[in-house]
């Protein structure tokens, strides 16, 4: 079964983009019955199915690995000036805190790959 943390994010992209999930699996190249059974927690993705996903919808293909329970989670962070900032963070406007958590991400992708 599929966490209902990944059905909570894909119904919040649904809504946001206008989209039903039958126009999600059309996007993405599931079957209508794959993308209503993970939305509605009743099956578990595939890596291949959360791949189209995350590829239709922009996202990194770990995040929706992470969301389904495919991935291990760091419930902590070792840095509490990271915990304050994140908590920080979480409290933004859908607006505001996507656009951090993309600078963020730009800025940990271009440090990795300078390494």
């Amino acid at each position: 079964m599929a966490k209902e943390e990944l059905s909570n994010f894909l119904l919040k992209e649904i809504q946001k983009r206008g989209l039903s999930g039958r126009k999600l699996s059309t996007y993405s190249g599931l079957s209508p019955a794959t993308v209503h059974n993970i939305m509605n927690s009743t099956y578990m993705p595939t890596p291949n199915s959360l791949n189209k996903l995350a590829d239709y919808l922009g996202v990194k293909r770990q995040f929706l690995w992470q969301l389904a329970g495919l991935l291990p989670e760091d419930e902590t962070f070792t840095d509490d000036r990271l915990r304050y900032c994140f908590a920080r963070v979480d409290k933004l406007p859908d607006a505001s805190r996507t656009m951090v958590i993309n600078m963020v991400d730009y800025l940990l992708t271009f440090l990795e790959e300078g390494e």
